[in-house]
């Protein structure tokens, strides 16, 4: 692709971005589990049925997005928050039950 053709579509970039991080059920399930307010890793684990790594790789990716954060930024074991609960509204449009 030319240059001329990738200039009218960059700005999207991070946008494409965003809605390939929402592509993930286990993502999804995460926010969902955090619409009603903080939770600790093991409890969403819980909800979702899913192993400890497999959370905390898919959690991680949400932090990194800024979706999600720590209710304590300096404690390990600290419960997990929406950061944006906007986030919510995206999911809610594509017909989740939040």
């Amino acid at each position: 692709m030319d240059n001329k053709c990738g200039k009218h579509y960059k700005k999207y970039t991070e946008y494409a971005k965003f809605f390939e991080i929402l592509s993930n059920p286990i993502r999804i399930g995460i926010i969902v589990a955090l619409a009603d307010g903080p939770k600790k890793p093991k409890e969403i684990r819980a909800l979702l049925g899913v192993p400890q790594p497999l959370l905390s790789q898919h959690a991680s990716v949400l932090k990194e997005m800024g979706i999600i954060e720590r209710v304590d930024k300096f404690n390990v074991k600290s419960p997990c928050q929406l950061k944006d609960k906007t986030i919510l509204d995206i999911l809610k449009a594509a017909g989740i039950k939040v």
